[in-house]
């Protein structure tokens, strides 16, 4: 019987689904993750929420949601093409919360495919309630031969408190950052002599996406996490994700402190516009903008930084 992980919900497979067979390091710890093959093709997936996938509010954090769609929008593209791909170009918006301990399931539709490329919308569900809509991008590469990855492997437990390798000189952690940041940094931040704050987190093993790199899902929580805490922190209130853009330009390695920054595009009543850059060293590895909603006022503290 397969090993579970002590971080993961606890449940079985759903009647007609199986388990994926090649997950890779953050796979294994934010599943399990279910397909099934439907009778006039594609797939269906699903996955249970969990404590692990809880941001700072209680509810599944949107990176996590995320992160399902560029695991099952790759697994659509590389079944049904017989071909390997890395993702692109992802446009994403939230409309509604996901609580934990929530079935969610996801549609994936291929709507173009060419010599190199694969466009697809993806939409994830709750019963008849619509999560999250996103449109993506891929680009292929090699061939892919069924089962060339050999068979599911049991994942250890997840070794959460495993020594880290010391942050760089000036960086602190965010407060109150919720499961699943937690999970895919933490964010850190730091003051820059001439005014703003640069953040970073260090990558690890843990999340490896199969090929040796950092899962799309974890540059995008932590992007996602910087972004908002920077509308946050300039409108003083909290602030909620509805969309956002993103595109991959380069891989992020493992084992490796990566950093970001923010820049407010806009803010009004409502609304924060916000552009955020992720980089090692001097390689881009993520640019993305993005719409925060923003809430009720909150009163900072001297542990979190303002903007």
């Amino acid at each position: 019987m397969e090993q579970k992980n002590q971080n993961q919900p606890a449940n079985d497979p759903p009647e007609g689904y199986q388990a994926f067979a090649h997950n890779g390091s953050f796979g294994d710890c934010i599943g399990p993750f279910y397909f099934r093959s439907e009778p006039n093709g594609g797939f269906r997936y699903v996955f249970r929420s969990g404590a692990v996938h809880a941001n700072p509010l209680g509810v599944t954090h949107g990176g996590a949601l995320y992160s399902f769609a560029d695991h099952i929008t790759g697994h659509a593209v590389v079944h049904t093409t017989k071909r390997l791909c890395a993702t692109i170009k992802f446009k994403v918006e939230y409309l509604a919360p996901a609580p934990l301990d929530c079935l969610v399931e996801g549609q994936v539709d291929l709507l173009r495919i060419t010599r190199t490329m694969v466009f697809l919308r993806v939409r994830l569900f709750t019963g008849d309630r619509t999560l999250m809509t996103a449109d993506g991008t891929y680009k292929l590469f090699a061939p892919y031969e069924p089962g060339q990855y050999g068979a599911a492997k049991p994942s250890p437990p997840l070794p959460l408190d495993a020594p880290r390798p010391p942050v760089p000189d000036g960086f602190r952690p965010f407060p109150n950052q919720g499961a699943y940041p937690e999970l895919c940094g933490p964010t850190h931040y730091r003051r820059l002599d001439g005014g703003g704050f640069i953040n970073g987190f260090q990558s690890r093993a843990l999340h490896d996406n199969t090929n040796k790199i950092v899962h799309g899902g974890v540059i995008f929580t932590f992007a996602d996490d910087f972004m908002g805490r920077a509308a946050s922190g300039v409108a003083r209130r909290y602030a909620i994700t509805v969309a956002m853009n993103v595109e991959y330009l380069a891989p992020g390695p493992l084992d490796s402190w990566i950093e970001g920054t923010t820049e407010i595009s806009r803010l009004d009543d409502d609304f924060a516009f916000v552009r955020g850059r992720v980089f090692h060293g001097d390689r881009t590895l993520l640019t993305a903008d993005g719409v925060w909603r923003l809430l009720h006022p909150y009163e900072t503290t001297k542990a979190e930084p303002a903007a």
